[in-house]
């Protein structure tokens, strides 16, 4: 997250969402948060990557948890495994628990990791919402993990010519189970893939998951606005 906003990189958006993934980012989207004129939620979380530094942080992540308005981002990352993966299966674990007991949003990364984020969250009674950041699964995972509730947020690789997976698997999602996102400054969509995003794309990727599902992007656009205020819990 840069420190400076181009008014017009948000010219369309009603209020954004900005990540935490360690200490620091969390405290600087906390500032972010509070200092900007404009609507903007935050949340604090230890990225996968970072979660073998987990004891060394967790009194000062938990105190963020408990003001931030999200938790996460989290989850496992098995692409990288830059952290081992009995710790990154510890801190996600321990998000899970501190999410669910503040009954707060849970952002999960999940990369090559399908089956441990499944078994960990399918052997818990999840009660708040859970967000499946950048989801990329095929049809298989697409509809195990539907069976749990949670929410697919769809981000630009959605537009790319090869994800025919995740083409096809975004039309078995509960329509009340969609969000978009855009994951500034990565994953920027067609037409302007390999370039940084810019949070004004996120209507490419909503024209791309609407044309998708037969839907108007207005429609698609309502869809997931009330999807997201609810997730949220935003007045209607």
């Amino acid at each position: 997250m840069g420190d400076e906003i181009d008014e017009q990189d948000i010219s369309n958006l009603e209020y954004f969402i900005i990540p935490g993934v360690d200490v620091p980012s969390s405290l600087k989207a906390k500032k972010f948060s509070l200092e900007y004129p404009e609507i903007s939620y935050w949340s604090a979380g230890l990225h996968p990557h970072e979660a073998d530094s987990l004891e060394d942080i967790k009194n000062e992540l938990q105190a963020l948890m408990e003001e931030a308005d999200l938790i996460g981002e989290t989850g496992l990352d098995y692409y990288r495994n830059l952290s081992s993966k009995e710790n990154q299966i510890k801190n996600f674990e321990f998000h899970l628990d501190v999410s669910k007991e503040l009954n707060k949003p849970l952002i999960i990364h999940c990369r090559d990791s399908f089956s441990d984020v499944f078994d960990t969250l399918n052997s818990r009674d999840i009660t708040n919402p859970i967000i499946l950041h950048s989801w990329t699964g095929g049809n298989k995972w697409t509809k195990k993990f539907t069976e749990l509730g949670v929410y697919f947020s769809i981000s630009g690789i959605v537009t790319y010519d090869t994800a025919h997976d995740l083409q096809d698997a975004v039309k078995k999602i509960p329509i009340d189970k969609l969000l978009l996102e855009t994951d500034v400054p990565y994953l920027a969509p067609e037409p302007f893939k390999g370039k940084r995003n810019n949070p004004t794309y996120i209507k490419y990727t909503g024209a791309k998951l609407a044309k998708l599902l037969g839907l108007t992007p207005h429609d698609l656009s309502n869809v997931t606005i009330a999807n997201t205020n609810k997730v949220l819990n935003r007045e209607q």
